[in-house]
């Protein structure tokens, strides 16, 4: 990864039809993103790695059958868009493995140190939110070898715009090679482009369908295909706009030397 790697991230926004999970992976592909993210979760088995009984129903009614997986993944391919998927528990792990290129590790599992070390073996790139979690926790977790990038991330569903604390990509704890950068939940259409400014190398956002269902938990923080495209094109305006940070005299200024008092 060299320019900002955008994850658009799907979700459960397909509704537990295939139909629309292939909506989506067009969709992220035609707004300029550079992989699009499902997740991987077996309702019961999250609900009481969580202790949370009281969403069981909801992981019950958005749990992606893994008989998808292949066609998800095919369907990536055909359109060129990197396939990604959150996985919630270990024993999934081997059974995404065929299919991904890097791990994606959600704030509420990334705590767990024992789920990190169960992604080692398969010797890919690890991508880890940090939403709730202590500076020293982030330093930890920074420095294993396989964590690729680190995201800032405030778990809170939509975020607060004044509690995005974009600002915060900065301090994440990192070692030199290790990429940081913003899982985004707030659905303002220039968050991207402001975490790009804090330093963001990698974003992830939330999108949906029009016709997702109006009480899918992830419609809340996602951006309908428009406000996506829109999110992502303001993002790369910012990419362009804050160069390599170098303070140089630029080409565009050539012409206008020749004006320049000097004493």
């Amino acid at each position: 990864m060299s320019r900002v790697f955008v994850i658009a991230e799907a979700a459960s926004s397909h509704d537990g039809d295939i139909a629309k999970a292939y909506r989506l992976i067009e969709v992220a592909k035609a707004a300029g993103g550079d992989a699009v993210k499902f997740q991987a979760f077996h309702a019961e088995t999250l609900a009481t790695r969580r202790d949370a009984a009281d969403y069981l129903p909801v992981y019950q009614r958005y749990e992606m059958p893994l008989h998808w997986l292949p066609n998800l993944a095919e369907a990536c391919d055909a359109v060129g868009i990197e396939f990604m998927t959150s996985v919630f528990h270990e024993d999934y792990l081997p059974l995404v493995d065929p299919y991904v290129r890097r791990w994606k590790v959600s704030s509420f599992e990334a705590q767990d140190r024992a789920f990190l070390q169960a992604h080692v073996p398969y010797g890919k790139p690890v991508i880890v939110s940090t939403g709730m979690m202590p500076r020293e926790r982030i330093r930890a977790i920074a420095l294993c070898h396989v964590v690729e990038a680190v995201l800032h991330c405030t778990s809170s569903y939509p975020t607060p715009l004044d509690q995005a604390s974009i600002a915060a990509i900065r301090d994440l704890p990192l070692p030199v090679g290790v990429r940081r950068g913003y899982s985004d939940h707030s659905r303002c259409e220039l968050a991207g482009a402001f975490a790009v400014a804090a330093g963001a190398q990698v974003v992830e956002v939330h999108f949906c369908l029009p016709e997702t269902e109006a009480d899918n938990p992830d419609r809340v923080v996602s951006h309908e295909p428009d406000g996506l495209t829109r999110y992502i094109i303001h993002l790369r305006l910012a990419e362009t706009m804050m160069g390599t940070g170098a303070k140089k005299i630029m080409p565009a200024e050539a012409a206008m030397e020749k004006y320049v008092v000097r004493s």
